[in-house]
Parts: C-alpha cells; structure tokens; sequence
C-alpha cells in the first residue's frame, strides 16, 4: 500500500502561472496589432489645395495631420517642401459659423502603412453635423499639392495602446512569475516537512 502523500500545492499551478505570462503575451501582442494598423482608420484625407465635407461630433477636439507621405485613389503624395502661405479653414455648414483653428497644442506623428504625418493644426466642433474644410495658398499664390488628414482622439489612440500593452506584459509577467515562485517555494517547504530525520524513527 502506497500511503506517500502527495506534494501540495498542486505541481498543475506551474501550468497556470504559465498561462497567466502567456495570457499576457497575447493581450500585448493583440493589442499592439490592433493599436498600430488601425490607428488612422477614423481619418479623413483631403487633398490640398482644395476643400471636403466632413461629418463631424459636437464638442470633441479634431486634430489636423500633414502627411508627408500618402496615398489618395491610387496617387501617390510626397510633401518634402515647406507648404508656406497655406491656410486652412473649417466652417459649419448646419450654422454657416467659420470655427477657430489654432496649433496643434500637442505633437503627435504617425508613420505606418505607407503613411506618415504629424500634427499641425486643431479646431473643436460645437455641434454635430457637417463641416467644410477649405485650405488654400493666400493669394495668387502657387503651391504643391499635399494630404491632409482630419480624425479625432488619435493621441489618446496612441496613449491606450502603450498602456494596455505595457499593463499586459508586465502585469501578466509579474503575476505569472508571482505564481510560480510561490509554488515552487511552497513545494519545497512541503518536501522539506515530508522527509524523515536521520536517526529518528516513529513507533
């Protein structure tokens, strides 16, 4: 008869601590991918010179991107000159009210799928509706064409994605690892109790 006790905690929590690190993994790997190539998804090209209608939200910060590198119905664009004496303006057309836009207060760029741009203006809409945005050269002026892209919350895009990323593997690293120290430390201490002392023998 076989009265060996087993060992406990359960070698099977090694599995689990592992799946935790690899649950982490996966979430960071998940949301990096999702992050990234669907971060201009909500964008809005227009090419410049020249105008576009634009539904927009109420009360929500819009965000104007210049991309250096672009493509719009299969033409490509590259901006590597200056776009001096290009102005742009975004007018309601429900209200017929011309908004502000004003610097970008914040940088943010991106650079993926063929696309690269950075911020450079922004406006905030009051209400809901349809907006026209018009940019042109002050003047008589002639200037390159450029692409423009229009979206919202784009930064705070960015800013989830690192977080979820950076909470998934740290957190599912630590927890993970956590959980296999502690079983290996509580094993060890059940061995330690479970072995005989040499020299002693129980009646």
């Amino acid at each position: 008869m076989n009265d060996k006790q087993p060992i406990r905690p359960s070698g099977w929590f090694y599995v689990l601590g592992a799946a935790v690190i690899l649950a982490g993994m996966s979430v960071f790997v998940y949301s990096l991918f999702q992050g990234v190539f669907h971060l201009t998804d909500n964008l809005t090209q227009v090419v410049v010179p020249g105008g576009k209608d634009l539904t927009l939200q109420p009360e929500r910060k819009y965000t104007i991107f210049l991309e250096e590198q672009s493509v719009v119905d299969g033409r490509i664009y590259s901006t590597t000159t200056n776009l001096n004496g290009l102005t742009c303006q975004v007018s309601s057309q429900t209200s017929g009210k011309q908004i502000d836009t004003h610097r970008a207060r914040s940088s943010t760029s991106y650079n993926l799928g063929g696309r690269s741009g950075r911020s450079v203006l922004e406006f905030l809409t009051e209400e809901g509706g349809t907006y026209h945005l018009a940019c042109d050269y002050e003047g008589d002026r002639q200037g390159p064409k450029a692409v423009l892209a229009v979206g919202s919350g784009v930064t705070e895009a960015m800013l989830r994605t690192i977080l979820t990323c950076f909470v998934s593997i740290f957190g599912g690293g630590i927890l993970g690892a956590a959980i296999l120290v502690t079983v290996f430390l509580l094993r060890e201490r059940a061995k330690r109790k479970m072995t005989p002392i040499p020299g002693v023998s129980f009646l």
